[in-house]
């Protein structure tokens, strides 16, 4: 690797990481207290497209929003000098603040893992294959880490997500 290659993905990690180490507070609610949810996926095939729909449609049956940023299937041309993206990519999505962000693209995807960190929510979710090692940078950024065994399935994945979220109480308040 050539030493300006090293010092780009040197610098691109240092972000990440100052992106990752401020301050977030982590807050879950019930599935039907939530109002807004963003979900960032890579370049759907048509099964995950279906899955997408049909999540969407159920998430604004129950009265959320959802807004949805997909990687593009030119990222490398919407992408800086350090192999991160574009500001105006993204900027539509994170503009927005979210009340459950999910992270539907592999962990070690530095787009989804930018886009998580350049958004306001008070849930982050992501998908850890049990089969790789669970890296500092992805344990800093998500509150909830839903495993499983093997690349990420998006159906399994969102109905996970949600059987958690339904079971989300209120606990009573002690005087």
């Amino acid at each position: 690797m050539n030493p300006v290659e090293k010092h780009r993905i040197q610098h691109r990690d240092n972000l990440l990481q100052q992106l990752a180490a401020k301050p977030h507070r982590a807050r879950i609610v019930h599935l039907h207290k939530l109002r807004t949810i963003g979900i960032i996926t890579t370049y759907p095939t048509d099964e995950e497209q279906v899955t997408l729909s049909q999540f969407m449609h159920h998430i604004t049956q129950i009265g959320s929003t959802i807004r949805k940023i997909e990687m593009p299937p030119n990222l490398e041309q919407q992408l800086d000098k350090y192999g991160l993206p574009k500001t105006e990519l993204i900027q539509p999505f994170t503009n927005y603040h979210y009340d459950l962000l999910i992270n539907a693209t592999p962990a070690d995807d530095t787009f989804g893992l930018f886009v998580t960190l350049n958004s306001s929510s008070n849930l982050r979710v992501a998908y850890h294959d049990t089969t790789h090692p669970l890296s500092d940078i992805t344990l800093a950024t998500y509150d909830l880490i839903i495993r499983g065994n093997g690349p990420i399935v998006l159906s399994q994945y969102l109905l996970n997500l949600l059987n958690i979220l339904v079971q989300i109480r209120k606990t009573p308040q002690m005087n």
